[in-house]
């Protein structure tokens, strides 16, 4: 009777058993942090050229009532590769359309203006990402003379939104 106990309570054997267990226990960890890490990076790339479309599309934005400031008669921004990069990754570009005194030489114009901001892929690619946002800009001018509405008196932004597709 005491021989089958102590072949039980031998341990010979047991380890290869008990490191090829730990050695899966640790390769399962190793595979599920390198896939969450993996999956951080990508959430991180896409959330980057969301906010760097977004920026481009608040550039465009400024630029347009940039130019209808200076000059009621304006048109809509072509495409605009900013900032000037070799490989043309970012562009920007508007939609200008006037919405209340816009025949008249009077003291002020509203336009309805929608922005886009585009980031493609490296020599003017693909789009990679896209945003735009719409605004109501109300601008009032002044002047004396021969031409009383001549220069920017006010800016008004009466609305801004994010255009959804």
């Amino acid at each position: 009777m005491s021989r089958p106990i102590a072949i039980l309570q031998r341990e010979d054997g047991v380890a290869l058993p008990l490191a090829l267990v730990t050695i899966l226990i640790v390769s399962a960890l190793v595979v599920a942090i390198a896939q969450m890490t993996i999956a951080e990076v990508e959430t991180h790339r896409r959330t980057d050229l969301d906010v760097r479309a977004q920026y481009l599309a608040q550039a465009g934005m400024e630029h347009q009532i940039y130019l209808l400031k200076s000059n009621k008669n304006a048109g809509a921004l072509a495409p605009v590769n900013y900032p000037a990069t070799a490989g043309q990754e970012y562009w920007y570009s508007t939609v200008v359309v006037c919405r209340l005194l816009c025949t008249s030489n009077r003291e002020s114009r509203r336009w309805e203006i929608t922005a886009t901001g585009e980031v493609r892929g490296s020599g003017g690619g693909p789009i990679m990402q896209t945003r735009a946002i719409r605004a109501v800009v109300e601008i009032a001018y002044s002047g004396t003379g021969a031409n009383p509405y001549q220069f920017p008196a006010e800016v008004t932004i009466l609305r801004w939104e994010e255009v959804y597709p």
